[in-house]
């Protein structure tokens, strides 16, 4: 359920059909592979480890959603914006990266007349 409000949210106005399909085919694929491996998962490790298994997935998956997506009840698209566009946590794999990160700057598109 977060994912689909998330997806609705997230994505500036002139990109989010675009992208919600984008999202929603890689969702489908990864529900394929899923349904694709449970039953070798069952056959190598057994039934309670992968169970064990998809259950720590989803774990570090409330773990993601509570430490990266913010909170946006009660607010308009343009503040759900805002906050998307701050960073909260800057990763660093091996590499020292600026301080201020990638930057990220909003176009403006006007129509043509």
């Amino acid at each position: 359920m977060v994912t689909w409000l998330v997806l609705s949210e997230i994505y500036p106005v002139e990109i989010r059909g675009r992208a919600f399909a984008f999202c929603n085919s890689f969702n489908w694929a990864a529900n394929l592979f899923i349904s694709l491996s449970f039953l070798d998962l069952i056959g190598t490790i057994g039934l309670s480890w992968t169970f064990l298994l998809y259950g720590l997935t989803a774990v570090l998956g409330l773990g993601f959603i509570y430490l990266f997506v913010p909170e946006t009840k009660g607010q308009s698209l343009a503040e759900i914006d805002q906050q998307f566009q701050k960073r909260r946590f800057t990763l660093s794999f091996g590499h020292r990266q600026n301080s201020t990160g990638i930057p990220y700057s909003r176009i403006e598109i006007s129509a043509a007349s």
